[in-house]
């Protein structure tokens, strides 16, 4: 099952606060998610696309709040 997609979302800056409510309910949801799930995830987090081209230690900081929100 090939669940990351080339394809980026785009969105336009109204829907900002939908994309992170969306986020929110995944990293809270995150620990009951089957491990092939979270990777796959993780791996469409680092292609997303983004105003912030460039987020420093990306691999990184999606872990630590992961970790920090542990449920």
């Amino acid at each position: 099952m090939a669940f990351v997609d080339e394809k980026k979302l785009k969105y336009p800056s109204e829907d900002e606060c939908l994309v992170r409510r969306l986020g929110s309910a995944v990293i809270v949801s995150w620990a009951r998610l089957p491990g092939e799930v979270q990777e796959q995830l993780i791996a469409e987090a680092k292609t997303a696309w983004d105003r912030e081209f460039h987020v420093a230690r990306l691999s990184d900081r999606l872990a630590e709040i992961l970790k920090r929100n542990k449920s």
